[in-house]
Order: structure tokens, then C-alpha cells, then sequence
């Protein structure tokens, strides 16, 4: 079941791709934000089980909860810095297409800051959970 799904993500990207060469290559005058549909729907698959897995978390968290069906992921540390992560990977895709598209005259800098952003939030986010980690192990 794993492999069907990472399949079809290998084959929406592959898409974007040949998209991508049909766009430098000048044969078609696309938009950047029509072109970079198929990553945004890659986004959007990713997105899913984020939401799903805090409604579980929220939901076996609550006081009166009587589900039956526990989270996979016991931290809400861990579904904060993924959805954060998401964030930052759409903020900078959309700031590719305004400067690509040129929609707004924005430096590189601030195009790649989300990215910036996201590198550093993926290091303080794994330090801070393998020492929480390590404090459960010490327990």
C-alpha cells in the first residue's frame, strides 16, 4: 500500500518536471502557479494526515475521550514542527511563482527565507525532541 502511494507522488513530480522543461525550454508561455500544480497538490497530500493526526492528538487528549483509536504520534511537538515545515515549503513555492512570474520585485533573499526559516526550525525541532526522547528513555 506504502509503495502504490510513494509511486504516485514519484509520478506527479515527474510530471512537474516535464512540466518544468516544457516551461524553460520557452515553447509555452505558462503561468508559474499553473505550473507548479502538481507540487501543490503533492502539498496538499502531505497536509492530510498533519490535520488528521492533531485531531486524533486533540481528540485522545481530551478528558472525556472514549476513542478507541489512538494517535500514531504521541508528541503534538512533532505535528507542530511538520505542519510548520509545510508552511514554510508553500510560503516559499509561492514566492518562487511571484518572483518567476515577475507578479513582485523580490529579492532572492526573501524568496528563499521561508526555506532559511525551515532549516533552522528542522534543527531546533530535532534537537528538542531526541532530548525529550532521551528523558522518556531515562524514565
Amino acid at each position: 500500500m506504502k509503495l502504490k502511494c510513494v509511486s504516485h507522488i514519484v509520478l506527479i513530480q515527474q510530471i512537474f518536471l516535464i512540466l518544468l522543461c516544457i516551461k524553460v525550454d520557452k515553447e509555452h508561455m505558462w503561468n508559474w502557479f499553473l505550473l507548479f500544480t502538481p507540487v501543490w497538490i503533492i502539498n496538499a497530500l502531505l497536509f492530510i494526515p498533519v490535520v488528521y493526526e492533531t485531531f486524533l492528538i486533540a481528540r485522545f487528549r481530551s478528558r472525556d475521550s472514549r476513542s478507541t483509536v489512538t494517535p500514531k504520534i504521541k508528541s503534538p511537538l512533532f505535528v507542530l514542527l511538520y505542519l510548520g515545515l509545510l508552511v514554510c515549503k508553500l510560503s516559499a513555492e509561492i514566492l518562487i511563482c511571484l518572483k518567476m512570474g515577475t507578479y513582485a520585485d523580490l529579492s532572492w533573499y526573501y524568496v528563499f527565507f521561508p526555506i532559511i526559516v525551515a532549516l533552522f526550525g528542522l534543527l531546533i525541532g530535532s534537537v528538542v525532541i531526541t532530548y525529550c526522547d532521551m528523558l522518556t528513555v531515562r524514565r
